[in-house]
């Protein structure tokens, strides 16, 4: 009975180490290399980028429902460095990314990967975005063009065909940015 026991508490911890040991491997001989080419993408982004307005932040946190981007940030960086392979393979890096992307890095270091790697329509950056439709930088927009700056990130083909559509997508991250300041107050 002892000796079934044992065995069964041995199955029972490599059932549930192996998950932890396999995510640690992964962290250390995948995603760890990658922390320098990170940094320097963050060194080389447009300093409005690399450190967005508050208001430019909270409207990217409303863009996601209040969450962290960490899961858009990952999904554009394993993009960027790993070749894709399958449909279930990238999948599972997309779920391994975003969780070390929020083991590893600041919400500052992610609000800047994602405000640097943001598709714009023609490029990368939010700041760059601002330049275009605004022809102010990122720090000098009001909040409404803020928000309509990141609003646009969300389907930028879609909403330079409609601005209609601009316009809601505006709104709706203005509710939300308003919604999440009365519920911290």
């Amino acid at each position: 009975m002892k000796r079934r026991a044992k065995v069964l508490i041995a199955i029972v911890c490599t059932l549930m180490l192996a998950p932890a040991v396999a995510f640690l491997i992964y962290d250390a001989l995948v995603f760890w290399p990658h922390r320098d080419h990170m940094r320097t993408v963050l060194e080389n982004a447009d300093p409005l980028d690399r450190s967005p307005p508050s208001k430019v932040c909270a409207y990217i946190r409303a863009q996601h429902d209040g969450a962290l981007p960490s899961a858009v940030v990952a999904r554009q960086l394993h993009s960027r460095w790993l070749p894709r392979r399958g449909m279930l393979d990238w999948h599972v890096r997309s779920f391994l990314w975003e969780r070390l992307v929020s083991l590893h890095l600041s919400q500052d270091e992610v609000l800047g990967l994602y405000a640097s790697l943001a598709y714009n329509g023609e490029g990368q950056g939010l700041n760059s975005l601002s330049q275009r439709l605004f022809t102010k930088p990122l720090d000098a927009l009001s909040d409404e063009e803020a928000a309509m700056v990141v609003a646009y990130t969300w389907a930028p083909d879609l909403y330079a065909q409609h601005p209609e559509r601009l316009r809601a997508r505006t709104d709706i991250l203005l509710s939300r940015a308003r919604r999440t300041q009365l519920n911290a107050l």
